[in-house]
Protein backbone atom coordinates (compact mmCIF):
# COMPACT_ATOMS: atom_id res chain seq x y z
CA UNK A 1 0.00 0.00 0.00
CA UNK A 2 0.59 3.38 -0.98
CA UNK A 3 0.58 6.45 1.90
CA UNK A 4 -2.62 7.59 -0.55
CA UNK A 5 -3.73 4.34 -0.41
CA UNK A 6 -3.32 4.04 3.38
CA UNK A 7 -5.08 7.14 4.25
CA UNK A 8 -8.10 6.22 2.28
CA UNK A 9 -8.76 3.39 3.65
CA UNK A 10 -7.90 5.14 7.13
CA UNK A 11 -10.93 7.53 5.93
CA UNK A 12 -12.87 5.02 4.80
CA UNK A 13 -13.46 3.30 7.91
CA UNK A 14 -14.06 6.67 9.97
CA UNK A 15 -16.71 7.59 7.64
CA UNK A 16 -18.12 3.75 8.35
CA UNK A 17 -17.87 4.47 11.69
CA UNK A 18 -20.05 7.36 11.10
CA UNK A 19 -23.05 5.44 9.70
CA UNK A 20 -21.95 6.18 6.05
CA UNK A 21 -21.65 3.90 3.03
CA UNK A 22 -18.29 3.90 1.14
CA UNK A 23 -16.94 3.55 -2.13
CA UNK A 24 -13.61 3.47 -2.80
CA UNK A 25 -12.29 3.38 -6.31
CA UNK A 26 -9.68 0.50 -7.67
CA UNK A 27 -6.76 2.70 -7.23
CA UNK A 28 -7.18 3.40 -3.73
CA UNK A 29 -6.69 7.01 -3.57
CA UNK A 30 -10.63 8.55 -4.00
CA UNK A 31 -14.08 7.73 -3.34
CA UNK A 32 -17.27 8.85 -2.28
CA UNK A 33 -19.69 8.71 0.86
CA UNK A 34 -23.22 8.07 0.58
CA UNK A 35 -26.53 7.02 3.46
CA UNK A 36 -28.50 3.73 3.28
CA UNK A 37 -30.61 5.53 0.83
CA UNK A 38 -27.88 6.81 -1.61
CA UNK A 39 -30.17 10.26 -1.80
CA UNK A 40 -26.68 12.33 -2.42
CA UNK A 41 -22.82 11.45 -2.57
CA UNK A 42 -19.58 13.32 -1.39
CA UNK A 43 -16.47 12.61 -3.09
CA UNK A 44 -13.32 12.49 -1.59
CA UNK A 45 -9.06 12.08 -2.40
CA UNK A 46 -6.03 12.71 -1.41
CA UNK A 47 -4.03 14.69 -2.63
CA UNK A 48 -1.00 16.36 -1.60
CA UNK A 49 -2.20 18.63 1.39
CA UNK A 50 -4.60 16.04 2.92
CA UNK A 51 -7.95 15.16 2.08
CA UNK A 52 -9.98 17.08 -0.66
CA UNK A 53 -14.05 16.47 -0.68
CA UNK A 54 -16.44 17.66 -2.67
CA UNK A 55 -20.30 18.06 -3.57
CA UNK A 56 -21.75 16.76 -6.30
CA UNK A 57 -24.72 17.77 -8.22
CA UNK A 58 -26.39 17.43 -11.61
CA UNK A 59 -26.96 20.92 -13.65
CA UNK A 60 -29.60 22.26 -16.37
CA UNK A 61 -26.13 23.77 -17.55
CA UNK A 62 -22.96 21.81 -16.84
CA UNK A 63 -21.24 23.84 -19.05
CA UNK A 64 -21.51 26.89 -17.35
CA UNK A 65 -21.28 25.35 -13.59
CA UNK A 66 -19.53 22.33 -13.78
CA UNK A 67 -21.00 19.09 -11.84
CA UNK A 68 -19.60 19.85 -8.27
CA UNK A 69 -18.30 22.23 -5.92
CA UNK A 70 -15.25 22.33 -3.26
CA UNK A 71 -15.69 22.10 0.62
CA UNK A 72 -12.56 23.93 1.26
CA UNK A 73 -9.21 22.46 2.37
CA UNK A 74 -9.29 21.94 5.96
CA UNK A 75 -12.29 19.39 6.87
CA UNK A 76 -13.84 18.35 9.86
CA UNK A 77 -13.55 14.31 9.37
CA UNK A 78 -15.74 13.66 12.56
CA UNK A 79 -18.98 12.18 12.92
CA UNK A 80 -20.74 15.48 13.16
CA UNK A 81 -18.07 17.03 10.65
CA UNK A 82 -18.87 14.21 8.03
CA UNK A 83 -22.49 14.85 8.63
CA UNK A 84 -22.40 18.50 7.79
CA UNK A 85 -20.44 18.11 4.45
CA UNK A 86 -22.97 15.70 3.35
CA UNK A 87 -25.97 17.60 4.07
CA UNK A 88 -24.66 20.66 2.77
CA UNK A 89 -25.89 22.17 -0.91
CA UNK A 90 -24.25 23.89 -3.48
CA UNK A 91 -23.47 27.50 -3.21
CA UNK A 92 -24.32 30.29 -5.26
CA UNK A 93 -21.03 30.76 -6.63
CA UNK A 94 -21.04 27.16 -8.27
CA UNK A 95 -24.60 27.35 -9.32
CA UNK A 96 -24.74 30.06 -11.12
CA UNK A 97 -28.62 30.44 -10.04
CA UNK A 98 -28.75 27.27 -12.69
CA UNK A 99 -31.26 24.58 -11.28
CA UNK A 100 -29.54 21.85 -9.92
CA UNK A 101 -30.27 18.72 -8.07
CA UNK A 102 -27.53 16.59 -5.75
CA UNK A 103 -26.77 13.35 -7.21
CA UNK A 104 -27.47 9.95 -6.21
CA UNK A 105 -25.58 7.55 -5.50
CA UNK A 106 -27.40 5.67 -8.75
CA UNK A 107 -26.97 8.80 -10.61
CA UNK A 108 -22.75 8.82 -9.93
CA UNK A 109 -22.06 4.80 -10.66
CA UNK A 110 -24.05 5.44 -13.74
CA UNK A 111 -21.12 7.72 -14.91
CA UNK A 112 -18.16 7.30 -13.39
CA UNK A 113 -18.28 3.05 -12.62
CA UNK A 114 -16.86 1.91 -15.66
CA UNK A 115 -13.46 3.72 -15.31
CA UNK A 116 -13.23 4.26 -11.69
CA UNK A 117 -14.78 0.55 -10.58
CA UNK A 118 -15.87 1.95 -7.24
CA UNK A 119 -15.96 -1.03 -4.06
CA UNK A 120 -18.09 -0.93 -1.57
CA UNK A 121 -16.88 -0.90 2.18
Amino acid sequence: MTYKTEAVAELAQTIKAAGFRVFIAKSGTYGFYTDEAGSRVVSFQFDLGGFKFSGNYKSDQPRQTGTGWGMGESVDVSASGLKSMFESNPPQWATRGAVCKLTTLAQHLATYQKSSVYTEI
